[in-house]
């Protein structure tokens, strides 16, 4: 699938089957419209083309209503993929956008995409003013050369299944109606971060998940879920809330992964909420806390058991974004008294070189679930591992700052290591993908040699990185 962000950039030789939409949780409605364009592009020969926005309208056109997200642009992308389409125009949603009437839009749309094909929901509108309904885009069909075709609703328990449901049902912890209408179960994705370590003296250790403010949680309460890390999931148990037994703090999402002991602080964590076990309170004592937990695990474990046997309704295909859910790497910032520092850890020599760019960009802007839409290769030599990796870090830089791109995707090709003694140097060979967003953190203007050293002992390689800001 590939993934663009500027029509008019758009060269197609094949004619397209096309549908436009938020298409927020890619719902089983979503699916349903989502599979007849599948169909009709294969049948005709045609490709599977699908329009879509971030941030959301509302979020521009009313902020004070802007509904929390199902699904970040990068899950959205990966559903998608599965579901067979073939294109997607990932368009930045603004007042531009917004105030362009249906005809320009259309007759864009048509002519860059070779739309033959559009396949809308019956409440469907777009243009200002939401004057592009289904009666005025068949009129602009007719004279633009595509047909218009409208798919019925998709019932879910005698309702129109729809995102603004899901949400409502998720504001109620009631997670396995949302299950039902998702046509999977509701999950949020995230990096595991340090916490308290409150868990793990309780004899339950979690992993904290780093979850961003717009996405739709579930409410607070106590659930029993799957944890996915690389190709894995785990059963476990999570809290959503506050800990009203400890601190009040901050609202986290906290995750117990049964018989699990491994280190996964940086790690990329999918959580799937399967059901509500109960709500969250706070507890006379730790011993009432612990035993209420052990009652929590036992009641998790058998639902869990259970739940395997459903099939899986998204099986998992190869593809080079599951390797963004391997904890291949590992990256955290280290106090500097004048710069930034991170101390990166990889598998493999090519996993600290995404982990080091990876880590570097996440100082410099929020950019979870973002996804793709600009590709570059880069081709690099140097004498030795230390210089290769600044190299490799500046010269993502000076895309970033000739091109405004923030990389997102890494995919290394090829790494020549110069070890052992004797090789003629390190070379690197890799693909980059970025998108269009502003820098809202630290400025980095340049990784340094500053104390860099790249380590290699028996569970890989680790590196300490300081950038110039």
């Amino acid at each position: 699938m590939k993934i663009i962000s500027d029509l008019t950039q758009v060269s197609l030789q094949q004619e397209t089957v096309l549908t436009i939409g938020a298409f927020d949780g890619v719902h089983r409605g979503h699916q349903a419209l989502i599979h007849t364009v599948v169909d009709r592009a294969r049948a005709t020969g045609r490709l599977a083309t699908l329009i879509t926005f971030h941030p959301h309208p509302v979020v521009v056109l009313a902020p004070d209503r802007a509904p929390p997200y199902l699904t970040t642009p990068g899950e959205k992308a990966a559903l998608l993929e599965r579901l067979g389409i073939d294109l997607v125009v990932l368009l930045s949603f603004d007042r531009r956008l917004a105030a362009t009437p249906a005809r320009d839009f259309m007759e864009m749309v048509s002519r860059q995409l070779k739309v033959r094909e559009l396949w809308v929901g019956s409440d469907f509108a777009l243009g200002r003013n939401r004057e592009g309904t289904v009666p005025r885009l068949r009129e602009l069909g007719q004279e633009l050369g595509y047909q218009v075709h409208v798919i019925e609703p998709v019932l879910g328990s005698g309702e129109v299944i729809s995102s603004s449901r899901i949400r409502q049902l998720l504001r109620e912890g009631l997670v396995e109606d949302a299950t039902r209408l998702l046509g999977r179960y509701p999950s949020l994705s995230g990096e595991v971060v340090p916490g308290a370590h409150r868990g793990h003296r309780l004899g339950f250790p979690t992993a904290n998940l780093e979850v961003r403010p717009e996405r739709a949680i579930p409410a607070d309460g106590v659930y029993a879920v799957f944890a996915v890390l690389g190709a894995e999931r785990y059963p476990g148990v999570a809290n959503v809330g506050i800990r009203p037994s400890f601190d009040n703090g901050q609202r986290l999402v906290e995750v117990h992964i049964f018989d699990f002991d491994q280190d996964i602080y940086g790690c990329d964590l999918v959580v799937e909420f399967v059901a509500r076990l109960r709500e969250e309170r706070r507890f006379a004592d730790i011993q009432e806390l612990i035993a209420q937990m052990r009652r929590d695990s036992d009641a998790a474990r058998q639902i869990l058991a259970e739940a395997k046997q459903v099939p899986d309704l998204y099986p998992t295909p190869p593809s080079r974004k599951q390797d963004r859910l391997d904890c291949r790497y590992r990256y955290r910032e280290l106090e500097h008294t004048a710069d930034r520092a991170l101390w990166v850890w990889g598998e493999r020599l090519a996993d600290l070189f995404v982990g080091a760019a990876e880590g570097m960009y996440r100082l410099m802007a929020d950019l979870d679930g973002l996804v793709a839409t600009e590709w570059r290769e880069i081709r690099l030599e140097a004498w030795d591992r230390e210089t290769l990796l600044v190299r490799w870090l500046n010269e993502l830089l000076f895309y970033t700052e000739s091109e405004g791109l923030m990389f997102v995707e890494f995919e290394v090709e090829s790494l020549l290591d110069p070890a052992p003694a004797g090789s003629s140097g390190a070379m690197l060979i890799a693909r980059v993908g970025g998108v269009s967003v502003p820098a809202t953190k630290a400025h980095v203007k340049a990784a340094t040699f500053h104390n860099l050293e790249i380590v290699q002992d028996e569970t890989g390689w680790t590196a300490e990185i300081t950038f110039d800001v």
